[in-house]
């Protein structure tokens, strides 16, 4: 597969610029590509985090489409402070432009911060002449994108932090308190009931025993690591976790609109909806959607319909999807269909967040409210038993 997948990036693309097809060479796989600064001290890879890349394309676009020079104006953001620890990134772009390389091959050096997506729209912005356009295009959809997962983070912010501190309150419980209590009973002679004797032993076996179940998650974490570099067992993983009861369809529904933002870049760049296809499914993270997308570019390169595809995969791509696409197809506006998928995707996620996180909140705080007033309850009922008999 990984074979197959760098040969395909290594042949050109026909890219419809226009009205005449251009020939584009589509640049390495993202994986080849890895930049690391100069020696010295202030060595780093030039990573950019996702609001420094969203602020340096709105910028580009900004000056080039008022006239600024491409290498002037990278120079100008490398002199921005925000931006003051890429700025030696920049200037090597910069560089590569003014000893006359394209600006879509200065990028694909760098490939830890722009991937072959974006590369390849960049790519046809330049054949194009819409440059300026094409980097405040990239520029929004990034910026979509990164407005849906901190929504998506800050909604399951409460949760995920409820758990920990819920988590470490009755490790602390089991590990340190309860010890303490079970000596005084023991000095005491006092008879304990069925539940503090059930808590001792779990306090006792996570004591004696946390290390080693610690370390056994870590190694199961590794070997589910490894076992995804095996793309059948990766396949039929993400297949399973699609089909889950709760999270299937969310994580589904996540999946496919990374497909559409991906698709409807490269089809408003130029690409025809095969390239398209083949180019969008390398940016999804789920093997069996990405298997899926690439039955897709298969049919369509047999002359199918690309929403009769959809319906016989409706259990990767929602009816509505299909619908949508259908509509595009009839009235010729595909690439306004894919934006209008990507609309009711994002309202879905957000509904099913707020779906979940409505659910999960309450029964979390009352699990763990009802998990250490038990814990305090088998704690304190000896101590009950003890003042009566010495009273």
């Amino acid at each position: 597969m990984r074979r197959a997948r760098k040969q395909s990036l290594a042949n050109a693309t026909t890219v419809a610029v226009g009205n005449a097809p251009a020939k584009v060479r589509v640049a390495p796989a993202a994986s080849a590509w890895r930049f690391k600064m100069p020696g010295g001290k202030g060595s780093r890879q030039g990573k950019l985090k996702d609001r420094d890349l969203v602020f340096i394309l709105r910028n580009l676009s900004t000056l080039t489409s008022s006239g600024v020079s491409l290498p002037k104006a990278l120079g100008t953001l490398a002199e921005e402070k925000a931006l003051e620890k890429h700025g030696e990134m920049l200037h090597g772009i910069r560089r590569r432009l003014e000893n006359g390389e394209a600006f879509s091959s200065a990028l694909a050096h760098f490939g830890d911060t722009f991937d072959t997506v974006m590369v390849n729209q960049i790519k046809v912005g330049e054949h194009s002449g819409t440059l300026g356009e094409t980097l405040a295009t990239i520029a929004r959809h990034c910026e979509g994108r990164n407005r849906l997962k901190s929504e998506i983070i800050r909604k399951l912010a409460y949760p995920i932090m409820l758990v920990g501190m819920g988590c470490v309150v009755i490790t602390f419980l089991l590990t340190y308190v309860v010890p303490v209590f079970k000596k005084t009973y023991d000095d005491a002679h006092v008879t304990l009931p069925f539940i503090t004797k059930v808590l001792i032993g779990v306090g006792a076996f996570a004591k004696g025993y946390g290390l080693i179940i610690l370390g056994l998650i870590t190694v199961a974490v590794v070997v589910v690591r490894q076992l995804r570099k095996k793309p059948e067992l990766a396949y039929k993983m993400d297949a399973a976790i699609l089909r889950a009861p709760v999270f299937g369809n969310w994580l589904r529904d996540i999946a496919v609109l990374q497909l559409m933002e991906v698709l409807g870049s490269l089809m408003e760049a130029g690409f025809n909806l095969a390239e398209a296809l083949g180019e969008a499914g390398q940016a999804i993270s789920n093997r069996a959607i990405r298997q899926g997308v690439r039955d897709l570019q298969n049919a369509i390169r047999r002359g199918e319909k690309f929403s009769r595809e959809l319906e016989r995969h409706g259990e990767t791509f929602p009816p509505i999807v299909s619908q949508l696409v259908i509509v595009g197809e009839q009235t010729g506006t595909l690439t306004r269909a894919t934006s209008h998928i990507r609309e009711h995707l994002q309202r879905e996620i957000e509904r099913k967040t707020n779906i979940f996180v409505g659910a999960i909140e309450p029964t979390l705080t009352i699990g763990l409210a009802a998990a250490i007033a038990a814990i305090l309850l088998a704690i304190y009922l000896p101590m009950f038993d003890m003042v009566n008999t010495v009273k």
